[in-house]
C-alpha cells in the first residue's frame, strides 16, 4: 500500500475553500484528484511496478516508486491521470443526456475533472504532459531546462493574475498554484535532472567482452559524482568506503551507488548520503 503524504498547500486550500464556502468544489476536486492518481497507479501496477508513495497537492499529485521506468511505460501511465478525469466528464455529459435534471447537482464534478485533467496535460514539470515530453524527447536534460523555464514563466503569470484578482474577486487558487508550480519547475526539475544523469551511467554491462571485477577505495567525503564516473559498461566495480585511517566502514556496489544517484544530489559526500539513506530505511 502507497504510503499517503500530504503537502502542506493541500491544507491551505482546504482552509480557503471552506472560508470562501466553497468546500463543495474542493470535496468535488479531491475526488477528481484521487481519480486521477488513482489511474496512474492502476496503469503502474499492471505494468509491473510498485509505487511507495502518493504526494497529495490541491491540483493533483505525485506517485513515487523505487525503480526505474521505461519510457513507454511512463507515457501509458501519465496519460492514464488525465484520460480518467475526461472520462468521467465523458460520463456525465451522457448521464446530463439521458437525465438533464442531474446537471444542477454534478456540474461541479464535471468542473473539477475537466480542470484536473487538462491542467495536468501542460507542459510544465512535474505535470503528466511534461514527464510525457521528457519522455519522447531525443535529449530530455536540454528539455527539462526548457520546462524549468517555461514553468517559472508560468507561476510568474499565475501570480500575476492572483495579485491582480485583489481588484475583482480574490482567486487564492492562484496563488496556491503559483507558489507549486515555482517550487515543483525548481527544485523538481533538480532532481529529475539527478534521475536523468544516474539513468543514463552504464550499469547494465555489455557481453560482446569479458567483464573486469574492479574494487576501489573510495574516501567518505568524496563527492558521489566520483563514484558514478567510475562505473563502466565492461567492469563491475565495488566501492569501499574508508575513513581518514583507511578503515573500510561500509560497501557499496553499483546498485547500491545507483539508488543514492536516483535519490539524492550527485554532488553530496558519501557521509552525507549514507546517513541520509540510513535514515530513510524504515525500521
Amino acid at each position: 500500500m502507497p504510503k499517503l503524504k500530504i503537502h502542506p498547500s493541500f491544507w491551505l486550500y482546504a482552509l480557503i475553500m471552506v472560508i470562501s464556502s466553497d468546500y463543495v468544489y474542493f470535496i468535488a476536486s479531491l475526488f477528481a484528484v484521487m481519480l486521477h492518481e488513482f489511474a496512474h497507479a492502476k496503469v503502474a501496477y499492471s505494468c509491473g511496478y510498485y509505487l511507495n508513495q502518493i504526494n497529495l497537492t490541491p491540483f493533483g499529485a505525485m506517485l513515487q516508486g523505487g525503480e526505474k521506468i521505461k519510457d513507454s511505460d511512463g507515457i501509458k501511465i501519465a496519460v492514464a491521470g488525465p484520460l480518467s478525469n475526461f472520462c468521467c466528464c465523458i460520463l456525465l455529459l451522457a448521464i446530463w443526456w439521458l437525465i438533464p435534471s442531474s446537471y444542477s447537482y454534478t456540474k461541479v464534478i464535471y468542473k473539477a475533472n475537466l480542470v484536473i485533467g487538462a491542467f495536468n496535460l501542460l507542459p510544465i514539470f512535474p505535470l503528466d504532459g511534461a514527464r510525457v515530453l521528457i519522455a519522447v524527447a531525443n535529449k530530455p536534460l536540454k528539455l527539462l531546462k526548457a520546462l524549468r523555464i517555461v514553468g517559472i514563466l508560468s507561476s510568474t503569470m499565475l501570480f500575476i493574475g492572483f495579485l491582480a484578482s485583489f481588484f475583482v474577486q480574490v482567486n487564492y487558487s492562484l496563488g496556491i498554484m503559483a507558489t507549486i508550480i515555482y517550487l515543483s519547475s525548481v527544485g523538481g526539475t533538480e532532481k529529475e535532472t539527478y534521475r536523468l544523469i544516474a539513468n543514463a551511467i552504464p550499469y547494465s554491462k555489455s557481453f560482446d567482452a569479458p567483464i573486469k571485477k574492479s574494487t576501489v577505495m573510495v574516501h567518505l567525503d568524496l563527492k558521489l559524482i566520483r563514484l558514478l564516473r567510475h562505473i563502466k559498461p565492461d567492469t563491475d566495480t565495488i566501492f569501499e568506503v574508508v575513513d581518514d585511517n583507511l578503515k573500510v566502514i561500509t560497501t557499496l556496489n553499483e546498485q547500491a551507488v545507483r539508488e543514492l544517484a536516483l535519490r539524492y544530489s550527485p554532488q553530496s559526500t558519501i557521509k552525507e548520503l549514507l546517513s541520509l539513506y540510513f535514515d530513510d530505511k524504515p525500521n
